[in-house]
């Protein structure tokens, strides 16, 4: 393992409802990530704390049962990076508790990679992206083909700590860089 990793914690998930037309837009618009929420972003690790942090958030997980989460408020941004579309998540106390401890928990660890993400670490904001570094033009394409049926719905079942060496979509999208916690559950996967 290389002195300086970049590790974060969500919660991939299948959607269990969803609107007919979601995974045509999202082929067209988003990159293909699993669906998830982030409850840690993107920090830098060193190799010395690695097997306490994976100790730690299993004694996390441990504590909390299955969450269900109802994603169905429309939210448009422009990032540095280009527009962004998202379904934000309705009010879920435990989804919050949850993020909530493991950003304290794991910001000992190392510092962000980018400022912004502290922000949203402690505005916590749970969502699905549907769209993610548009054009002006392509933004505006896509919000025109938006539907107003948003309504979707997932269970979080567990916890996903990944670790990488280099911030790019083929290593954090590489199954040998996750580790997974089911939540109420002892053992890891």
């Amino acid at each position: 393992m290389n002195k300086k990793m970049i590790f974060n914690i969500n919660s991939e998930f299948d959607l269990i409802k969803k609107p007919a037309w979601l995974d045509d837009f999202r082929a067209k618009y988003d990159k293909p990530y699993r669906y998830h929420v982030t409850f840690k972003t993107n920090a830098y690790l060193s190799d010395t704390n690695f097997e306490n942090l994976k100790n730690e958030l299993s004694d996390i997980a441990k504590r909390y049962q299955k969450i269900k989460v109802i994603f169905n408020k429309l939210f448009i941004s422009i990032t540095s990076k280009g527009g962004c579309i998202m379904i934000k998540a309705d009010r879920n106390n435990k989804l919050s508790k949850l993020q909530k401890e493991i950003s304290e928990k794991f910001s000992k660890y190392g510092k962000h990679t980018r400022i912004e993400y502290k922000k949203f670490e402690k505005n916590f904001n749970p969502h699905i992206t549907i769209a993610r570094r548009l054009s002006p033009e392509l933004l505006n394409n896509a919000k025109n083909e938006l539907l107003k049926d948003l309504a979707c719905e997932a269970l979080i079942e567990e916890i996903i700590l990944t670790v990488v060496k280099k911030d790019s979509f083929d290593e954090w999208s590489n199954p040998q860089n996750k580790s997974f916690y089911k939540l109420g559950v002892n053992a890891q996967k």
